[in-house]
């Protein structure tokens, strides 16, 4: 799989059309109030702690076995996936981190 797939493309790929729209629900959002927010998608698909479904700006995110596996947390019991052949992104070190040993994947 190419390094730099966006996560939006990823969902799209993998039959997450649905969590894909909910991204674009906030990012939508961020635009309209002119807000500059980014966000690392893959970690708020992994879930919060044990595994709890996160909410940023009012919209819950479910929980995805695929973004589980890529942050390398034990994977629970609500991780949903819905593409059994699905190839998991590797993590991309991009911009400032490229030459710092805390950006490199482990």
């Amino acid at each position: 799989m190419p390094q730099n797939v966006s996560v939006r493309k990823w969902l799209v790929q993998n039959n997450y059309a649905d969590v894909a729209a909910l991204i674009d629900i906030v990012m939508d959002g961020w635009k309209t109030k002119e807000t500059k927010t980014r966000r690392n998608w893959w970690d708020v698909l992994a879930g919060g702690e044990n595994g709890k479904t996160r909410t940023i700006e009012g919209v819950t995110f479910p929980v995805l076995k695929a973004a589980q596996i890529r942050k390398g947390v034990p994977i629970t019991d609500n991780a949903i996936c819905r593409n059994e052949a699905e190839e998991i992104p590797e993590i991309y070190v991009t911009g400032r981190w490229i030459n710092n040993s805390r950006g490199k994947p482990a």
